[in-house]
């Protein structure tokens, strides 16, 4: 039963404060505080919000969990007194509110609402919630920074500087920041992308429009060493986490990496101070493959030259990676490289390099796998993982993949329609025919390879870009064609929308020296369930 008169109610009504409330009052002070200026209770906006950033349309409202009705269904029952009355009261705020937040954003605002407890308990995320939705009305593309930083021209030369700057925008505010700030806010000033003064971080929130844009709300780190053109951290991406570190030292595939990624690979890692590279969970690497592989090894043998780990070039690569691994110890690591990495040397590479993983505090789990199960190529490559014994004890449950089931045809990679530029001229076609009668007669396996529409393809090298012979389609009426540089991608497990901003060539070297992505993806899978169940 309601016992005030309609005078008493009136009165009591007015006594309440519709404006600079309590819980207003407290988050006005605190946006002011951190240098936000906006209008209150604009009544030209529809439902006259308590704050308005105009410039940015973003309306904010400070709500009483009583009179807003928060979490209604629950608390409308315990209001004893008049009930009707206020039953009928919060209802009609509850629905305004609605309608507020549905017109304001079919105009264009964005809309947030906090609760008094939020405020009062929670300022700082408040606050901080402000400050992001401030910064992302006020992004800028990535694209429009490409052409500041000279990317876009393609003029530029891939340097530090570049890697430092992307670097730093994509780590603002992940903690790893420090590592590149000093010369990217330098760099950055030489270009005048900031007015001097100015708070980068809120004059350049970034709106990044590539394929593949950094994680939101990343579930772990890791860095991509021999990153190539971002295969690892395509796949580790896509299980949700945060790349803070990129090393490849070839200027086309760094092109590549950052056309899709929208980062600048630092260069060679021999360069590079172990110390310089951010905390991480996860190290990832697919070292040089040629000081191993069987082609690469006879290459070099004919050649006179080293190979192995006594190929001073690229041999001794791998021990970059201890170095690495021993300065910041991440939780695990995933490497990858060619099948006869097991057996070079009689095996002692192979040794060795357990070893020294164990040796620094690492258990070691490997296997050869084969991309077929993935994509319609038969690519056998060997895969190390291994974890911290520091962290796991040695008892870490990790599993390679199961073989999925494999029913990939090289045809459903094919695109429709083919230039005539990848068809094989007749002089070409005439010397891969006799070069492979040459080798056939001599007992040799040597020679081209017409695919099976309905199998998959031989393994894609780093020399495809020469003829293409080692996967040649057949054609009806005409010489056998190449495959394109998108059907190479495809190969390799790439989505269709991964740019390829190369010569042809280059992208022939590029995919052909890249891992299967989807492959990866499935490792990766099961080192991620690891890594996180320890979390």
């Amino acid at each position: 039963m309601d016992v005030l008169t309609k005078e008493q109610r009136r009165k009591n009504m007015q006594a309440i404060k519709s404006k600079d409330t309590q819980i207003e009052v407290i988050l006005g002070k605190a946006l002011w505080g951190r240098g936000f200026r906006y209008n209150k209770n604009n009544n030209k906006i529809f439902g006259r919000p308590d704050f308005v950033f105009s410039k940015c349309k973003v309306a904010i409202f400070c709500d009483s969990e009583y009179f807003h009705g928060k979490e209604w269904e629950t608390t409308k029952e315990r209001i004893k007194t008049n009930q009707e009355f206020w039953h009928k009261k919060i209802e009609g705020n509850i629905r305004r509110d609605q309608e507020v937040n549905k017109r304001l954003t079919q105009e264009g605002w964005i809309v947030l609402r906090f609760w008094g407890e939020e405020i009062k308990k929670n300022i700082e995320l408040c606050v901080l919630k402000v400050s992001k939705t401030l910064m992302e009305q006020k992004s800028v593309k990535y694209s429009e920074l490409r052409e500041k930083l000279k990317i876009e021209s393609g003029k530029s030369k891939f340097n530090s500087d570049l890697a430092n700057v992307t670097h730093y925008l994509q780590n603002k505010d992940n903690g790893v920041s420090h590592h590149f700030k000093p010369y990217a806010l330098e760099y950055i000033e030489q270009l005048s992308l900031v007015t001097e003064g100015h708070n980068i971080q809120y004059e350049l929130p970034i709106d990044w429009d590539v394929p593949f844009p950094p994680a939101k709300d990343p579930k772990f780190k890791f860095i991509d060493l021999f990153a190539g053109i971002g295969g690892f951290r395509l796949a580790f991406q896509n299980l949700g986490g945060k790349c803070v570190f990129t090393s490849e030292w070839n200027p086309f595939s760094q092109k590549t990496y950052e056309a899709n990624f929208g980062e600048v690979p630092f260069g060679d890692i021999t360069q590079i101070d172990e110390n310089n590279i951010p905390n991480h969970d996860i190290l990832l690497a697919g070292f040089p493959c040629q000081p191993f592989s069987i082609a690469g090894v006879s290459k070099k043998i004919s050649l006179g030259r080293q190979h192995g780990f006594k190929d001073e070039a690229q041999g001794t690569l791998f021990f970059d990676i201890v170095r690495i691994l021993e300065a910041k110890r991440p939780k695990t690591f995933m490497l990858e490289n060619v099948k006869n990495l097991v057996s070079h040397d009689k095996g002692n590479t192979f040794r060795v390099i357990r070893g020294t993983l164990e040796e620094i505090g690492y258990s070691i789990h490997y296997q050869v796998l084969d991309g077929r199960y993935y994509v319609p190529q038969h690519r056998e490559r060997i895969i190390v993982v291994g974890f911290d014994k520091n962290i796991f004890k040695g008892e870490e449950q990790f599993t390679f993949p199961a073989k999925p089931e494999s029913n990939y045809k090289i045809k459903n990679i094919f695109e429709s329609e083919i230039p005539e530029k990848y068809t094989l001229t007749d002089k070409l076609w005439n010397y891969l025919q006799c070069y492979a009668a040459k080798h056939k007669e001599k007992g040799n396996g040597f020679g081209f390879g017409l695919v099976d529409f309905e199998g998959v393809s031989r393994t894609i090298s780093a020399r495809y870009y020469k003829d293409g012979s080692e996967i040649l389609i057949p054609q009806e009426g005409k010489n056998p064609r190449r495959l394109t540089p998108r059907e190479c991608a495809r190969l390799q497990g790439y989505p269709d929308n991964f740019k390829i901003p190369v010569s042809d060539n280059q992208a022939y070297r590029q995919f052909g020296n890249s891992v299967v992505t989807t492959m990866i993806q499935a490792v990766g899978e099961n080192i991620v369930k690891v890594l996180l169940s320890d979390k």
